[in-house]
């Protein structure tokens, strides 16, 4: 034993943010690590046993870790099948995989879908309208007796999301990730909801992911407030991760990772011109992005903390560093309740892939178009075939 020395084998992760149509750039970037064409892996297929998501990545890092039989490329190029062939709007579908507007025709106007089911687009109609007549009654009571000024009992009785179905994206989660080989997976899965009651978030791990809370936790997670309605989960509504946790980067170091690829939408927000004339839809795009940006900023900088506070550690005896030392007092309550319970930290490597350019604004999120879908996986393969860490910014 004493000239044995173990070999040290990285653990990596795959972090997947939130973007909504946006997800499919994800796809690609993933296609070509798993298929050994990116330089961060040295052009080797990446092996990562952790995932984690919000939003649409909770759903692609979902997919991507409930398939034991499967290796990561092979389940990535199931992914993006998915993406095309069920996500996508394209013709003879009916619409996209996601969502559907309520009281809608189109259905009547798409010749495969009533070929396949004559009497589905009747029925879905009538059922739109028995919801649609639920929903304006009970505004309308709360807008005669809530108290108030009329004009803000007016503004509670408007609600987008009543006009907007999650039935087809709960239909899709259902049919595309299997909780039960999530449990028989070696892969760890962490995907993070927003507590809509208390703002907080709720990170929502492979253990916890049985029966229905498993298919209901997918479905908060991408459920963008304002235009999709809250999903129930523990007497508590839930939405969207991306408004506390867009980039779910501590789940992943807590799981154990120590080499991250951290995978997001949004571009660098001094890379989206500011417009000429201010309009609503730029100014909510400019706003996202700079909160998301932030956000990642955020993670990452903890990951900096984490890896200066071990540097601290090994130089405490030998000479200091204000700087490390600072790194180390910050970080250092986390790290202590981490070692208390048996685990230990290792120094993190943090790859970032993200798009250099805005994919479309706040509408973008929305747009499933398959020629769409197509390009954007394209792109995101793209991203990682020419990544370079220090463009990226990458440590």
């Amino acid at each position: 034993m004493g000239g044995f020395r173990a070999e040290f084998v990285s653990t990596h992760a795959v972090i997947l943010s939130g973007g909504g149509a946006n997800g499919a750039f994800e796809v690609g970037v993933m296609k070509a690590l798993f298929n050994g064409r990116c330089p961060a892996t040295s052009g080797q297929p990446l092996d990562a046993h952790i995932f984690t998501g919000t939003s649409v990545g909770a759903f692609n890092a979902s997919v991507m870790a409930s398939h034991p039989d499967k290796t990561s490329a092979e389940s990535v190029g199931s992914l993006e099948d998915i993406w095309l062939d069920q996500v996508a709007d394209g013709p003879g579908q009916g619409g996209n995989g996601v969502f559907r507007f309520r009281g809608g025709v189109s259905h009547f106007l798409d010749l495969g879908s009533l070929l396949r089911s004559p009497l589905a687009p009747v029925a879905t109609l009538a059922q739109d309208g028995a919801y649609l007549t639920r929903d304006l009654f009970r505004r309308g009571v709360n807008l005669l007796e809530s108290d108030g000024s009329l004009e803000h009992r007016a503004l509670e009785f408007l609600n987008l999301s009543s006009f907007v179905s999650m039935d087809p994206l709960r239909e899709l989660i259902r049919r595309t990730v299997s909780l039960e080989g999530l449990q028989a997976s070696e892969k760890h899965l962490a995907i993070v909801a927003t507590n809509w009651v208390t703002g907080e978030a709720r990170v929502f791990r492979k253990d916890d992911m049985v029966d229905e809370i498993g298919y209901d936790a997918i479905l908060a997670s991408t459920a963008i407030p304002g235009f999709f309605p809250p999903v129930d989960i523990d007497t508590h509504e839930h939405v969207d991760g991306g408004l506390v946790m867009n980039t779910p980067l501590l789940p992943a170091i807590d799981a154990g990772a120590d080499v991250v690829h951290m995978i997001y939408l949004d571009p660098d927000p001094a890379n989206i011109p500011l417009k000429r004339l201010d309009n609503t839809l730029d100014t909510l795009d400019r706003m996202m992005t700079i909160q998301f940006a932030k956000s990642v900023n955020a993670d990452l900088e903890k990951a900096e903390q984490i890896n200066l506070g071990l540097e601290a550690l090994e130089d405490a005896d030998r000479h200091s560093s204000d700087v490390h030392l600072a790194a180390f007092v910050q970080t250092a309550h986390r790290m202590r309740q981490r070692l208390a319970k048996g685990d230990g930290y290792r120094k993190l490597t943090v790859h970032r892939y993200h798009p250099s350019e805005d994919l479309g604004g706040v509408l973008g999120l929305l747009k499933f178009h398959r020629g769409r879908v197509e390009d954007l996986i394209e792109l995101g393969a793209a991203c990682a075939e020419h990544h370079d860490c220090e463009e990226s910014g990458c440590f």
